[in-house]
């Protein structure tokens, strides 16, 4: 799988993680949970990962809104989200970051949160993200990323998922090629990254692999890539070119 890092070699293959947990049941984490569930539809003989989700809505509420939206997902607790589970994605509107405790994003097994939001136009968001995107600060993944580790997350934040619409995420993947190639990024390579570059791929998605998460404000909304179907090739020139 391509990868975009100026001092390592490309990511080793990684198995598909057996269990990912989403933090919103809105319509980016539900399409998210309807991919992972055509895992086996793409690759016959695949199992497709356990998905557990999380709301503010207590689990029932959320349980009669997944048998429409991710019948194949399962509703539990906040509390419970991360308690199995390889991967933590968050999927909640930015403007409700201030309400997601870190500490209940990593449990024993987790390799990676991975940050699936958005800033759009002029929705309110908390005063520690509301800067440019671009400044010297980072965009806004670089800035969730250090307030989560400020507030003791001490597992990798990965960018990922979070260039495509819900629509397309859901129903665009395939396995013949060329593939909508779609980033993951990381400040290091590492398990966790590569457990996510495992996923993107078994969704039918090419993952171009980068770092330092510094480079997703080419990804973020207004950037040069956000919302386009891009080849690999041009995803990773356009991540370089916009690090420079």
């Amino acid at each position: 799988m391509p990868s975009l890092h100026d001092d390592a070699a490309p990511a080793s293959a990684f198995r598909l993680p057996e269990a990912v947990g989403i933090l919103g049941a809105g319509r980016a984490g539900t399409a998210l949970a309807r991919a992972i569930a055509r895992i086996p539809r793409l690759h016959p003989g695949t199992a497709a990962p356990r998905v557990v989700m999380a709301a503010t809505r207590p689990p029932a509420a959320v349980r009669r809104h997944l048998l429409i939206h991710a019948p194949e997902a399962e509703a539990v607790p906040v509390d419970e989200l991360a308690a199995g589970t390889e991967l933590t994605v968050v999927a909640v509107p930015r403007e409700d970051l201030d309400d997601v405790d870190p500490a209940l994003l990593a449990g024993p097994r987790t390799l990676a949160v991975v940050d699936m939001t958005n800033t759009w136009g002029d929705e309110p968001v908390p005063d520690w993200l509301a800067g440019p995107g671009d400044t010297a600060a980072g965009p806004g993944t670089v800035l969730i990323a250090r307030r989560w580790a400020a507030a003791g997350l001490s597992v990798p934040v990965v960018r990922a998922f979070s260039e495509i619409s819900h629509h397309e995420l859901g129903t665009a993947g395939r396995t013949e090629e060329p593939r909508r190639a779609l980033g993951v990024g990381a400040d290091d390579p590492g398990p966790g990254r590569d457990a996510v570059a495992a996923l993107m791929a078994a969704l039918g998605f090419e993952p171009v692999e980068y770092a330092p998460l510094a480079r997703a404000a080419a990804l973020e909304p207004g950037g040069p890539v956000f919302g386009r179907e891009t080849a690999a090739a041009d995803l990773a020139r356009a991540l370089a070119l916009r690090f420079r």
